[in-house]
């Protein structure tokens, strides 16, 4: 089911061969001849250090069959507010419940995994550990880091973290400081769009404005590239998978529907727990949605 949300305002991601120097019998050759295949002319030859082969990406059909890995995605975490609408209710995470789901997922045996370990195990296969979980957290309110950041490291869990651009450096917001305390702590940081608008139906510009930018801005922020987005309100269209991968994105999250079997990376499906599911409805989920 693709999900739609209104922002609450106030609330709201190295060969240097070495060579061996002369011996300082070669400086003594100005006056003896050194003998040609000599224990030390043999010795200074040493042999280049291989290269390891590049990793060989999976098919689509591959990826497909090995997108099984859950992915939650979560909000605001903060306390409900008067204001707060019916709608808002479902996807604010109080840091009780939080800490609560948290918990049902390490009791339940659940491990989480960064994000680009879980993009490198879809793309190349490489190894995870038994029932690995990936947490992720959209648009980029301040709570991300006064109360989310706090329950992860009570746990020793990763996560992504994917703000909005137009947002940071805002009241109620995450600074440019704070996205870099986020890294520090062992969190990756992806694109969600400049001003949160449907990549289902952006057109001309707005596809720099939305993916490109956003991206720049981010690598200027932490000091390396960034490539993996989280598509606002979880939507995507088969138009806008080709405008990502050109945006330079290696992959990209959505929202419930089924991923698409000709670019599974682009179309990783995640699911939002509400504060409603306790430790048992959430584990329960995990093993009927993937």
């Amino acid at each position: 089911m693709r999900r739609r949300y209104v922002l609450d305002a106030s609330g709201a991601l190295f060969l240097a061969g070495c060579r061996r120097s002369e011996s300082s019998s070669e400086a003594a050759s100005s006056t003896a001849a050194t003998p040609t295949g000599s224990a030390a002319e043999s010795s200074s030859a040493a042999p280049s250090p291989t290269e390891e082969p590049a990793p060989t990406p999976g098919t689509p059909a591959e990826i497909l069959a090995g997108s099984t890995v859950p992915v939650l995605c979560f909000h605001q975490i903060r306390e409900f507010r008067p204001d707060d609408s019916a709608y808002a209710r479902t996807i604010i995470t109080p840091p009780a419940v939080l800490t609560a789901q948290l918990q049902a997922l390490r009791d339940g045996g659940y491990t989480p995994v960064t994000a680009p370990a879980l993009v490198d195990h879809l793309q190349f296969g490489t190894a995870l550990p038994d029932r690995p979980v990936l947490l992720t957290f959209d648009d980029g309110s301040v709570t991300h880091v006064t109360a989310a950041l706090p329950v992860l490291r009570q746990f020793g869990f990763p996560a992504a973290f994917f703000p909005m651009t137009v947002v940071l450096d805002k009241p109620d917001w995450l600074s440019s400081d704070q996205l870099r305390e986020l890294e520090a702590a062992g969190m990756t940081i992806g694109a969600h769009s400049w001003d949160h608008q449907r990549m289902d139906q952006l057109t001309g510009d707005q596809w720099t404005e939305q993916l490109d930018a956003p991206a720049a801005t981010l690598a200027g922020i932490l000091g390396h590239p960034v490539d993996l987005l989280a598509y606002p309100h979880g939507m995507w269209s088969q138009e806008a998978l080709p405008h990502v991968a050109a945006a330079g994105y290696r992959a990209a999250f959505q929202l419930s529907e089924p991923t698409d079997p000709a670019q599974p990376l682009l179309t990783i499906r995640r699911i939002m727990p509400p504060p409603t599911w306790d430790g048992p409805t959430l584990l329960g989920h995990l093993d009927s949605d993937f």
